[in-house]
């Protein structure tokens, strides 16, 4: 697999989680926009990134001795972006929210397997869409498209999600979580103590946490250690990052640097090729680095569905 390693081999790793902006000093920062820059030319001249190797999961699943009775289908909770507006780092403003095809394609996989979803936002408010998510690239035909915008504009369960409070006090009554992605994950949800507590109540459950592009930043502002702490995990890489910012947004976002900051954070971070389909599984923890990456993502979330539904619990590989 071809993949972009956010570790700086031994640098030590700050422990306290970067709040705002991240501050980088100049030369720093220069030299990674270089290097950015001379990773879209090798792009753009059709060249391949040499492959390495990912880190393995930190957790597998293990399965009861004698066979357990499957449990039923239940629900799954799909928490949604309702910020509607982006603060960038040059203090001008976007519109922003949700990623339409991240969170429409997995809820199409999970209820085409006969899941029921049930949104939830901050506040209980409709969920905002980013407006870059409606563009073509993001979608293999237009009737798709027009499909997923139909069912935010008119889907009552969306239109009327839960609030994030009481999704956290119905927590029992779910199979699992999926946060996807968005810069709106950045605004009303990064900080959220309410998804914070949902996400570490899944987690020791042994229960699917999915988390898609931007949404595994979310990890870097849980209190550590949790029962997610160490994983390895993918997510926006900083190549799609820097260029998002450059030909999109116009400016850096004030969280940026998700990556490194995983890192940061003692996570195994793997980010595959600009636009390829990638998504990683460490036992119940499901992460997908981009828009592209949502079938692997789905795939891989019902793996660890099914398998939580057959009694399987996380266990470690001995790794430090």
């Amino acid at each position: 697999m071809t993949t972009e390693r956010t570790t700086r081999g031994g640098e030590q790793r700050a422990t306290e989680p970067t709040r705002g902006l991240s501050r980088r000093d100049e030369p720093r920062g220069a030299a990674r926009k270089a290097a950015l820059l001379a990773g879209l030319a090798v792009l753009l001249a059709g060249s391949a990134l040499a492959a390495c190797a990912a880190a393995p999961p930190r957790l597998h699943p293990v399965f009861p001795e004698r066979p357990a009775a499957v449990k039923p289908r239940g629900r799954i909770l799909f928490v949604l972006s309702a910020a509607r507006e982006q603060t960038l780092g040059d203090r001008s403003k976007r519109a922003t929210g949700t990623f339409l095809g991240e969170f429409y394609e997995p809820y199409l996989a999970l209820t085409g397997a006969g899941h029921e979803v049930v949104f939830a936002t901050d506040g209980g408010a409709a969920p905002a869409i980013d407006p870059e998510s409606l563009d073509e690239r993001y979608w293999e035909d237009e009737a798709r498209r027009a499909q997923a915008q139909r069912f935010v504009e008119r889907a009552p369960q969306i239109r009327a999600p839960l609030s994030l409070k009481r999704a956290r006090a119905a927590a029992d009554s779910f199979d699992g979580i999926v946060v996807p992605g968005g810069q709106g994950v950045m605004v009303d949800l990064l900080d959220n103590a309410d998804l914070h507590a949902l996400l570490a109540h899944f987690a020791v459950k042994d229960q699917p946490v999915g988390l898609i592009c931007h949404a595994p930043a979310v990890l870097t502002r849980m209190r550590q250690p949790n029962p997610l702490s160490r994983r390895t995990v993918t997510s926006v890489s900083s190549f799609e990052e820097f260029y998002i910012e450059t030909f999109v947004m116009g400016a850096e976002a004030q969280v940026r640097d998700i990556g490194e900051q995983l890192e940061d954070h003692g996570y195994d971070h793997e980010a595959a090729f600009p636009g390829s389909a990638h998504a990683l599984r460490d036992c119940n923890l499901v992460t997908s680095q981009n828009p592209f990456s949502t079938d692997r993502f789905s795939a891989l979330y019902l793996e660890a569905l099914a398998d939580y539904r057959h009694g399987a619990r996380c266990a470690s590989r001995g790794r430090p």
